[in-house]
């Protein structure tokens, strides 16, 4: 979870008895169980599908393991979460506080991770000319995967070390799951114990030092990346979209016939075909030989099957290219156009599920950031507004929906698929 301290929870300290819910608490639990009912069964479909769809693309491998790190924040953060707003009482022992802490740091931890390498491979499939080899790519991204568990888990290791169980009225056997430095502040022997003085100079700077750092390493630092990325990858579309530097390159099988004789052609040719004058040009030229060229897209297999000199008419009769008259015929290659199909999926996808993490976790650690800079802003309003931190877990509801698994494009069969 992203920890940031909560003054309710450790109000103990200045108690003679351990504080009652508050109305946002019971606001939030209902909130978590709510989303728990709807993301469990949704995440879960979502894991079935692309374990058995299998990975065909980079995104799909993407898409697999942000729905590991969904699969965690539903199933260990809101459970978590929604027992101790129920009972205000931590009862699993000291070992189980440390690692359900780390457990809940790495899921947010790993959330941020994977849409950092989301927005890498965006940028990546455009920056670099080895990310267009589908195996390199594939092994890159692979590596940034990799990277992106191992960095979230030594990110949300000190939850180990910081957080502890605290017995804090003995006489009626409540506990907490707290950090250290708020068990410190109650209990001065544990204080000595762990050589921890709360004094302006000393360990309050560990602990804001703590706070800061969690707080920029799971959301704001993962942020400023991917506006980076994003920027630059948007700066390289507009450069590349004006007149002066826009081209793009087609496969095309041409078809023709000439004036006096008939003849075939079977050859493929690239076209350079750029916006104004250079494209007028062009046209005007090929014109003069030919007829007006019309389009035509095919499948790949027609053109295996029925090659362009010997094509079956309507009626079953073949007819042979030697007997084809009227205007040349661009045949284009239907996988080329299923790439470019897939690859603006992917790209939208992307954007979505980006969007959606930062509209998401933007309002809470705004709240965060602003607890660090105000602390007496902190005390009067963070625990009012602790429930922000559901719509955290609401990004890991609607993640599914952004995969697009849900929809007809899953249902239908993956023909010409390449690797995006």
């Amino acid at each position: 979870t992203a920890t940031v301290i909560e003054d309710l929870t450790t109000a103990f300290v200045l108690q003679a008895q351990p504080p009652e819910p508050i109305t946002t608490d019971y606001l939030e639990m209902g909130m978590l169980v709510f989303l728990f009912a709807l993301g469990a069964p949704l995440n879960l479909a979502a894991y079935t599908q692309l374990s058995e769809r299998g990975v065909h693309t980079r995104l799909d491998l993407l898409k697999q393991h942000l729905n590991y790190s969904d699969l965690l924040v539903i199933f260990l953060y809101v459970p978590s979460r929604s027992l101790w707003l129920l009972t205000y009482d931590w009862r699993g022992g000291n070992l189980l506080c440390k690692l359900v802490k780390f457990g809940q740091s790495l899921s947010f931890q790993a959330s941020s991770n994977v849409i950092v390498c989301i927005a890498l491979d965006r940028l990546l499939s455009i920056a670099s000319t080895s990310h267009q080899i589908p195996m390199k790519a594939q092994r890159r991204t692979k590596l940034m995967l990799a990277s992106a568990w191992i960095l979230a888990m030594v990110i949300s290791s000190p939850q180990l070390y910081v957080w502890s169980d605290y017995l804090a009225f003995p006489e009626l056997g409540w506990s907490q799951c707290l950090q250290m430095w708020d068990i410190a502040r109650d209990d001065p022997v544990y204080a000595a114990l762990h050589n921890i003085y709360l004094n302006p100079t000393d360990d309050v700077d560990y602990e804001t030092l703590y706070s800061f750092m969690h707080v920029t390493l799971v959301f704001w630092f993962p942020v400023a990346i991917i506006m980076l990325c994003y920027i630059i990858v948007l700066s390289w579309v507009w450069l590349n979209s004006q007149p002066s530097t826009c081209s793009s390159r087609l496969s095309l099988r041409i078809t023709a016939s000439s004036k006096g004789r008939n003849t075939s052609l079977a050859v493929t040719e690239t076209l350079e075909t750029a916006l104004g004058k250079d494209w007028k040009q062009s046209t005007a030229e090929d014109s003069m030989a030919f007829n007006k060229p019309r389009i035509v897209i095919t499948n790949s297999r027609d053109e295996c099957t029925h090659p362009l000199t010997d094509r079956e008419q309507g009626n079953g009769q073949r007819q042979s290219a030697s007997s084809i008259q009227g205007p040349r015929e661009h045949y284009v290659n239907s996988q080329s156009y299923h790439a470019r199909l897939t690859r603006s999926r992917a790209i939208r996808t992307s954007f979505l599920l980006i969007a959606a993490y930062i509209i998401c976790w933007l309002p809470y650690n705004s709240l965060s950031a602003i607890r660090l800079i105000s602390p007496e802003f902190g005390i009067n309003y963070v625990n009012k507004l602790y429930w922000l931190h559901g719509l955290v877990v609401l990004n890991s509801v609607v993640n599914p929906y952004l995969y697009g698994l849900f929809g007809p494009i899953f249902w239908r069969p993956l023909r010409g698929r390449a690797d995006c």
